[in-house]
């Protein structure tokens, strides 16, 4: 008696690790990102320090969305600065925050480098 409900829940944990994200999924995650240095740009000793994040999310295992990648933690962090500003000396880190199990999840990346120009 008590092995019929050990199966199904093994079959339907099974399940639930098989198919999150299944029913929608639209991420993008960094790979690479070849950052500038201070020779290749116009650095100065006054350049400010600036931080972008961007993040991918997912709800029950079954939906999950988001643009976790460089371009778009790069594009937050330049957000507020003059055209044709570029970030160098980058440092990239990965966030991650997950509730009740993973029912939801976020995790984000995070660019901090300093601004110049070219």
């Amino acid at each position: 008696m008590l092995k019929r409900p050990l199966t199904q829940m093994f079959v339907i944990l099974s399940a639930s690790m098989f198919l999150s994200g299944c029913l929608y999924t639209d991420i993008q995650v960094p790979r690479a990102y070849r950052s500038a240095s201070p020779i290749d740009v116009k650095a100065k000793a006054t350049d400010k320090v600036v931080v972008g994040e961007s993040c991918n999310r997912s709800v029950l295992f079954l939906v999950a969305w988001g643009n976790g990648g460089y371009v778009g933690a790069i594009n937050n962090a330049l957000a507020n600065e003059p055209t044709g500003a570029i970030l160098y000396d980058v440092h990239v880190d990965v966030k991650a925050t997950a509730y009740v199990f993973g029912l939801y999840t976020q995790t984000c990346t995070v660019v901090t480098g300093k601004v110049g120009s070219v």
